[in-house]
This record gives C-alpha cells, structure tokens and sequence, in this order.
C-alpha cells in the first residue's frame, strides 16, 4: 500500500504545482470578497502542512500542542512557497515510499487519540488536496470576474 500512497501523494503534490503555476501577484492576493481567504494564505496553509505536519508525523516528531505555527505568521513569497513544496514533495513521497505495512498500522498518539500512523497520512494528503481545490477555484473566478 506504500507505493500507492506514495504516488497519490506525488500526484497530489503534482496537481499543487499546476495549480500555482503561473500566479500573479495581484491574483495571489485577490479576494473574492474581504471575508474570504486569499490564494497566498490558503498556499502559506498547505505549504505548512506539506512541508512541516506530515514530515512530522512521518518521522515521530510531531508537536500537536505547537504544529510549528509561526510558519503561517511569516512572509512567504510565492518563490519560497513553491521551493518549500518542492522540498516536501521530495521528503513526503519518499518518506512514504520507505513504510511498510506494519509502519503504516502501527499506532501513534495524535489528535487526542491511538490511530495507526496511515490516518494521520490520509487525513493530512486529504487536506492537500481540499486545499489546492480551493486554490483552483479562487483562481476559476478571479480570470472570470477580471478579465
């Protein structure tokens, strides 16, 4: 099951990049109305959970009273965004790759709970790609409202 985690995982972390390519600033920063979340910050948000959550949880060392949220308080270009997924493409699906089945069942203490390591995998990769949804739509409605 590793190896097909792992590929969903490069695909997702493929769709990411098609998703960003290309980004203006004006659209990066663009809002559809001020309550909503702009692709900068939804980008800044996925990045972190790409480039620190599931490294975390993969290696052991996740932190759930911190999850390193100073990632999000911090400047990010698009440039530092992108290498940063990069980064986490290379570490995640290797790091996939590498489990075993035993690795994937074996039980760790997350969000309040005994689950076996391949929820938090899932759960996280789903939000990857909740996220870059998101980021696909902003982008559908600022080339239909603008242009």
């Amino acid at each position: 099951m590793s190896n097909e985690l792992a590929d969903f995982a490069d695909y997702i972390f493929d769709r990411l990049m098609h998703t960003i390519d290309g980004l203006s600033d004006e659209e990066l920063n663009w809002r559809p109305v001020e309550e909503t979340n702009n692709i900068h910050w939804i980008l800044t948000h996925t990045t972190r959970i790409a480039y620190l959550l599931i490294p975390q949880v993969l290696s052991g060392t996740h932190n759930p009273a911190g999850w390193d949220d100073d990632y999000e308080q911090q400047k990010h270009t698009i440039e530092d965004l992108r290498k940063d997924l990069l980064k986490a493409r290379k570490l995640v699906v290797n790091d996939i790759r590498d489990l075993d089945e035993k690795q994937l069942e074996k039980k760790i203490n997350i969000w309040g709970k005994e689950r076996p390591l391949k929820e938090p995998i899932f759960a996280l990769l789903g939000e990857l790609l909740h996220h870059n949804g998101q980021m696909a739509m902003l982008r559908g409605i600022y080339k239909r409202t603008t242009a």
